[in-house]
């Protein structure tokens, strides 16, 4: 007898529903306080437990300042006008037409499509804005969901390492994905 399989559909944003991206700005401390002091996103995200307001303002401030430099491009996820993460471009160079990038999502709002929509906004930001070519970054092998949101955006493996430091001393000895994007080849 064939067993019959459920087809599994990718989440999807609901309709009428809209991801913005904000320039991350002091009032998001708190909610980054709030939604990234958790142990499931520690898991897979270099962070120290137990995340602190502090760590927040600390990080929130970092970025202000990046931005400021143009060498990072950090922003509050916003879904309906409600705060679920943050995606940042960092290592900007607009020389070389390169930057890196990071992402998170708030536990709460997982498996919705949200990420995959948010990174799809900041490609089109580093592209249009900032003249980016090509985006880089660096994902767990065992994370996932995380790669599937970056393949779902055109990214494609580089290459695998082993990690000594290069992605943060608290993963040391994980396999890290080397995943990258050309923004010319991508429609704008």
């Amino acid at each position: 007898m064939k067993s019959k399989r459920k087809s599994v559909q990718e989440p999807s944003l609901k309709e009428g529903c809209e991801i913005i991206l904000i320039p991350l700005e002091t009032g998001h401390s708190s909610f980054i306080y709030k939604h990234l002091n958790h142990k499931k996103i520690a898991n897979t995200y270099p962070i120290s437990l137990p995340y602190t307001l502090k760590d927040a303002q600390l990080y929130v401030a970092h970025e202000i300042r990046s931005r400021q430099r143009e060498t990072g491009y950090a922003f509050a996820i916003a879904l309906d006008n409600q705060f679920v993460g943050v995606c940042a471009l960092y290592d900007v160079n607009k020389l070389v037409g390169e930057a890196k990038l990071y992402y998170w999502v708030a536990v709460a709002f997982w498996n919705r499509g949200i990420a995959t929509h948010a990174l799809k906004k900041l490609m089109v930001f580093a592209k249009n804005e900032l003249k980016i070519s090509c985006l880089k970054t660096g994902v767990l092998e065992r994370n996932m969901a995380s790669r599937r949101v970056l393949e779902k955006n055109g990214f494609i493996l580089e290459d695998t390492l082993k990690n000594i430091t290069e992605y943060h001393a608290k993963f040391i000895g994980e396999q890290i994905l080397e995943i990258k994007v050309d923004l010319q080849e991508q429609k704008a």
